[in-house]
C-alpha cells in the first residue's frame, strides 16, 4: 500500500471514539488508518480539565503515528449544543443571543468560547450556525439559529465566528447551503428543498455569502437534496453544489468539512464509505465520521480504492490535504502546543465570563402575549408551576442538560408549589394534572416542543379553559403557536439549567427585555 497516499487520506479523517482517553480506540484510529483529526462530543468530556489531558494525548498520538499535529473538533455552539457545560462553557444559544445581545456581544461570547477551547487543545469549533430558521417545524435547527432573516443571521454569526477565532480556534460555518426551510431531521432521513437558485440567493445562501466576504475559513456541508441545483445528490456529495457553486461561485477556498457521514440521510441512500468517495469527488476536504472505528476503517479503504482504479485522481486528493494543512498552519498547530488543565479550568471558571453568560441569559427572555396572566401571577395567593424534565430532543443535542427541571427552580422562586410532569401525558395523566390545577389561582406551565407533542397541547388547552395560565415555552418559540390561549406566554429559547434559572428570575422580577427574533404567525 502506498504510506504516501494513505497518509494523506488519513488527514482528511475527522473520526469520533467513544472513550475519554485517547489510548483506545483514537489511538487505533491513528495507527491503523492514519486518522489524523478527532471530534469529541459530551460523551468525550466531564470537565475542562479532563478535556485538556484528553486534548494532549490525541496531539502526541497523532504527531507519534502520522507525523503532522491533529484538529481536534467540537461542537460548541451554545444553548442546546454545548459539549462542555461548565462554567463559561455553558452561555446563550444562537436565537437566544439573538433577543438579548449586540452583535459586540456575541464576539466577546465567541472569543470567551474559543479561549477556553483552545486551553483545552480543542482547535476547530464546527459553529457557528448559519442556517436561516424559514421552517417552525424545522425539528432540528431552530432555536440553533440566529433567526429567520437572512440578513441578521449574517451579521450575528458572522459576529460569533470572528469571535472565536479571536479567541484561537478556527470557526466552522454551517449548515451550507442552508438547513433550516425542512421538516425532516438529517439524522434521520434525507430532507428536500425544492427552491430554486435564485430563491437561495434571496434567503439561505446570504449567510454564507457574507461569512466567505469576511474571512470565513471552514464551511459545513449539510445533507440534504436540492433537485433545483442537482436532482440526484445531497449538498454534502454534489459537486454542483460543493464546487460549481461554494468553490466557484461563491469564491470560497477554504477547507470544506460535510456532516457525519454516519447520519442516516447519507447512510440509508450511499453508506458511509461509497459516501465518503463521492463527498471528495464533489469537493469536500475533511470527512467526519463522528462514531464508529468500522466506518472509519470503510472511508479509507473506500477512498484508497477510489484512487488506485482511477475513480479519484491523485490530484484530487492533494488539494484537500494542502488545504487541511493550510488549516493547521493558520491555527498555529506546527508550533509546540501548551495545553494546560488548569488553564482550561480558569477559562471555563472566570468569574466575568460566567456573569456575561448569566447576564445575557436573563436579558433574552421575552414576553411574547399578555392578557393578564402577569398581573394574575403577581397577584395569586396560591401558585402552582408544571414543566417537563430538560432532556435532549435531537441527536445532535447534549445529554448533559437532560434533569433540568424549571418546575423546581420557578416554584421554589416564586414561592409556588411545582410538579415535574411527563414530556407527553397520557390522557389519564393529563386528567389527573387539570384536577390538581383546580386547587389554585394561576398556574405556570412549562411548554417544551409542544408543537409536536399533542398530549402537551391537550393539557394546555384544557388547563386554559380552568384558571390563568403563563405558558413558557422553554425550547423553540414556535411553541406560541399552541399557546395563544394562554393568559401570558413567555419565550426561554432553550432548556437547561442557565436559562430556567434566567427564566426563573424574569417571572419573579416582571422582567422580560429580549427581542423575538423571528416572525409568529
Amino acid at each position: 500500500m502506498d504510506q504516501t497516499l494513505k497518509g494523506q487520506i488519513g488527514q482528511m479523517l475527522l473520526a469520533g471514539f467513544p472513550e475519554q482517553t485517547g489510548d483506545g480506540q483514537a489511538l487505533r484510529l491513528a495507527q491503523e488508518y492514519q486518522v489524523g483529526n478527532f471530534i469529541l462530543f459530551a460523551h468525550n468530556l466531564s470537565s475542562p480539565e479532563q478535556g485538556a489531558a484528553l486534548c494532549d494525548q490525541l496531539y502526541r498520538a497523532a504527531q507519534d503515528q502520522t507525523g503532522l499535529p491533529p484538529l481536534i473538533a467540537a461542537d460548541q455552539e451554545g444553548g442546546p449544543v454545548c459539549r462542555i457545560a461548565q462554567g463559561a462553557g455553558r452561555f446563550p444559544g444562537a436565537m437566544a443571543l439573538a433577543a438579548a445581545a449586540a452583535p459586540q456581544e456575541i464576539a466577546q461570547i465567541g472569543q470567551n468560547c474559543g479561549r477556553m477551547l483552545r486551553s483545552m487543545g480543542v482547535n476547530l469549533n464546527l459553529a457557528p450556525v448559519l442556517d436561516v430558521n424559514l421552517e417552525p417545524m424545522n425539528p432540528v435547527i431552530g432555536n440553533r439559529s440566529y433567526g429567520d432573516q437572512p440578513d441578521q443571521v449574517a451579521q450575528l454569526g458572522c459576529a460569533m465566528m470572528k469571535g472565536l477565532e479571536q479567541g484561537g480556534v478556527l470557526a466552522v460555518v454551517k449548515h451550507y447551503p442552508g438547513h433550516g426551510c425542512v421538516q425532516t431531521d438529517s439524522h434521520l432521513d434525507l430532507p428536500v428543498n425544492h427552491k430554486t437558485m435564485a430563491q437561495l440567493e434571496e434567503s439561505e445562501l446570504i449567510p454564507f455569502e457574507q461569512a466567505i466576504r469576511q474571512g470565513a475559513g471552514a464551511v459545513m456541508s449539510c445533507h440534504i437534496r436540492f433537485p433545483q441545483i442537482d436532482p440526484d445528490l445531497p449538498a454534502t456529495l454534489s459537486p454542483a453544489i460543493i464546487t460549481g457553486l461554494l468553490r466557484e461561485k461563491l469564491g470560497f477556498s477554504g477547507l470544506v468539512l460535510t456532516d457525519c457521514l454516519e447520519m442516516e440521510a447519507i447512510r440509508k441512500g450511499w453508506g458511509v464509505a461509497q459516501g465518503a468517495v463521492l463527498a471528495v469527488k464533489a469537493g469536500c476536504d475533511l470527512l467526519c465520521i463522528s462514531h464508529h472505528l468500522e466506518a472509519a476503517a470503510q472511508a479509507a479503504e473506500a477512498i484508497y480504492q477510489a484512487v488506485e482504479r482511477g475513480e479519484l485522481s491523485r490530484e484530487r486528493i492533494q488539494q484537500s490535504y494542502d488545504r487541511i494543512l493550510a488549516a493547521k498552519k493558520r491555527l498555529g498547530l506546527f508550533a509546540p502546543q501548551r495545553i494546560s488543565p488548569a488553564q482550561a479550568k480558569a477559562a471555563a471558571e472566570d468569574p466575568q465570563a460566567v456573569e456575561f453568560c448569566q447576564t445575557l441569559a436573563r436579558r433574552s427572555i421575552t414576553l411574547l402575549q399578555d392578557k393578564g396572566g402577569l398581573a394574575a401571577l403577581k397577584t395569586a395567593r396560591r401558585g402552582l408551576v408544571l414543566a417537563p424534565l430538560s432532556r435532549a430532543s435531537t441527536q445532535v443535542q447534549s445529554q448533559e442538560q437532560a434533569g433540568t427541571s424549571f418546575a423546581q427552580l420557578a416554584g421554589e422562586t416564586l414561592g409556588f408549589d411545582w410538579q415535574d410532569i411527563p414530556r407527553e401525558p397520557s390522557p389519564e395523566e393529563a386528567a389527573a394534572l387539570v384536577k390538581k390545577a383546580g386547587d389554585y389561582d394561576c398556574l405556570v406551565l412549562g411548554f417544551y416542543n409542544a408543537r409536536f407533542r399533542p398530549g402537551q397541547q391537550a393539557l394546555a388547552e384544557a388547563l386554559c379553559e380552568k384558571l390563568p395560565v403563563i405558558a413558557v415555552l422553554l425550547g423553540d418559540p414556535y411553541d406560541a403557536l399552541v399557546a395563544k390561549t394562554a393568559a401570558a406566554a413567555i419565550a426561554v429559547y432553550e432548556y437547561h439549567s442557565l436559562s430556567a434559572q434566567a427564566a426563573a428570575w424574569a417571572l419573579k422580577e416582571g422582567c422580560f427585555a429580549g427581542k423575538l427574533p423571528i416572525q409568529l404567525d
